[in-house]
């Protein structure tokens, strides 16, 4: 009886001990990658990846390390099995700021994040779902979209190192949820519905024989108020898509009706085109009235959310609402970057 006792005894301490140890080695992994540079630790990475640590906490959710190496992993994996020598653009994150020029696209990668999962918790306080089903008829849109189902596999495998599955995950759900949150806002927003207004007037005036310059002067807004609307040359590639696609289907001297894009309503008309070094330029002038960006709605609802983030080599900077280098070399050195790009295709894009 005294031996069975014992045993149990015995049993209970090694459970306990390695409870302890467990516990100790957990708090061990998480003391690296909380207070420690970026560790690419083979033992660090697989406990992070079946531990979720938290990189980021708010009552929108967790951001873990796990997704936030995953993702720049995939990032560094892109940039490093692209050829950009062919546009005299080079990647070396091997080097000393090549290093640095990593750690603020972890930063970059960590804010957006945290963005997405505001995104989706705002989303579905407005009773926003994206489903399953939706997702995969935006993946076969995009398959069509590329051709064949294949292509797209392989290139997310070649240059990401993901499958379908991650690019629903990291991609398409995070985009839906824009899209329609986006879409929602657009409805309940006064803002919109006046400036909607504004640019139907200006059409209006237009439709009644009033000269294309005065309108601009009389309602666009930013640089188009200036000079009539006179904007100038631009490539198709210097323009917000839904611009380019109307303004080279457009007969010279021709204006558009309203186009919608991102960022406001806009009324283009088309000047004058020319070929230069084998491209289309088109020269343009616009009436444009600006609406709220997702970004700058999204900058007024970060108010609403106090964040945590633990890492060392980061903080939340309450005033920006974005996450920040605590370590001031590394703040000077991506202000310098913001000034001067460096032919470096991961700072460019």
């Amino acid at each position: 009886m005294n031996n069975k006792k014992e045993k149990i005894i015995q049993l209970k301490t090694i459970f306990k001990t390695i409870a302890i140890l467990l516990v100790i080695y957990i708090l061990a992994i998480g003391a690296i990658i909380y207070f420690f540079p970026k560790n690419e630790n083979k033992i660090v990475r697989i406990t992070a990846s079946i531990i979720p640590y938290p990189v980021a906490i708010s009552k929108s959710g967790i951001v873990t390390e796990s997704k936030l190496s995953s993702q720049l992993l995939s990032a560094k994996k892109f940039y490093e099995n692209q050829d950009f020598s062919q546009v005299g653009l080079r990647v070396d994150f091997s080097t000393e700021d090549g290093k640095k020029r990593l750690a603020i696209k972890e930063k970059n990668i960590l804010n957006k994040l945290i963005d997405d999962s505001i995104v989706e918790t705002e989303a579905k306080k407005r009773g926003i779902k994206i489903t399953e089903e939706l997702i995969d008829q935006e993946v076969d849109r995009k398959l069509k979209e590329y051709g064949t189902g294949e292509y797209l596999k392989d290139n997310l495998e070649k240059l990401y190192g993901w499958s379908i599955d991650d690019f629903k995950k990291n991609i398409v759900k995070p985009d839906l949820y824009q899209e329609k949150l986006f879409a929602d806002i657009k409805k309940t927003d006064s803002s919109f519905a006046e400036a909607k207004k504004k640019i139907e007037e200006a059409q209006s005036d237009l439709k009644k024989g009033v000269i294309f310059s005065e309108v601009a002067k009389k309602y666009s807004k930013g640089e188009s108020a200036k000079n009539g609307g006179a904007l100038g040359w631009f490539s198709s590639e210097q323009m917000l898509p839904e611009v380019a696609e109307v303004i080279f289907s457009l007969e010279k001297n021709k204006q558009s009706e309203i186009i919608e894009s991102p960022i406001g309503f806009h009324i283009v008309k088309l000047e004058d085109k020319k070929v230069q070094n084998g491209e289309n330029m088109a020269k343009i002038s616009q009436i444009f009235i600006p609406t709220e960006t997702l970004n700058d709605w999204l900058s007024g609802v970060k108010k609403n959310y106090k964040m945590f983030v633990p890492i060392r080599r980061f903080f939340w900077n309450n005033e920006t609402r974005q996450v920040e280098f605590r370590d001031k070399t590394l703040k000077d050195y991506e202000a310098d970057l913001l000034k001067n790009p460096i032919n470096d295709p991961s700072i460019i894009f």
